[in-house]
């Protein structure tokens, strides 16, 4: 009796392993930022990566705060294949995969910039797959 418990205790945790990979949960900024072909800009401060755990796709986000004087340059520079978007922030990039600059794996990278004062930005990313 003892191995049928044992073997649905290890079926549980399996399940758990295999159901928590499709979870969002933390990631690594340098593993977020190599999939959205970009890296990190120098003064981003309170930086939060996540991998969003899809099923089929591959999807990450990030969150981070920086000087607000300059931010679409340092953007920009920091993530190469992004152009100017629509979006409901104060400031918005995105792409779409193209061959000609940097791709990163993401198909798609979006930007989503808000301004908390005079001074900081908080800046919103999403790199995804579709």
């Amino acid at each position: 009796m003892a191995a049928v418990g044992g073997v649905a205790a290890g079926a549980g945790l399996v399940w758990l392993f295999i159901f928590s990979m499709f979870i969002p949960h933390a990631a690594s900024c340098g593993e977020v930022m190599e999939f959205a072909g970009g890296h990190m800009p120098q003064q981003a401060t309170d930086k939060k990566c996540v991998n969003e755990g899809a099923w089929l796709d591959r999807t990450y986000s990030a969150e981070f705060t920086m000087p607000r004087e300059g931010v679409a340059a340092r953007l920009r520079e920091a993530f190469p294949r992004v152009d100017d978007g629509d979006c409901a922030g104060d400031l918005c990039l995105w792409s779409l995969r193209q061959s000609d600059k940097p791709a990163g794996q993401a198909a798609i990278v979006e930007l989503s910039v808000n301004y908390q004062s005079q001074n900081t930005a908080r800046v919103k990313l999403s790199a995804f797959n579709t």
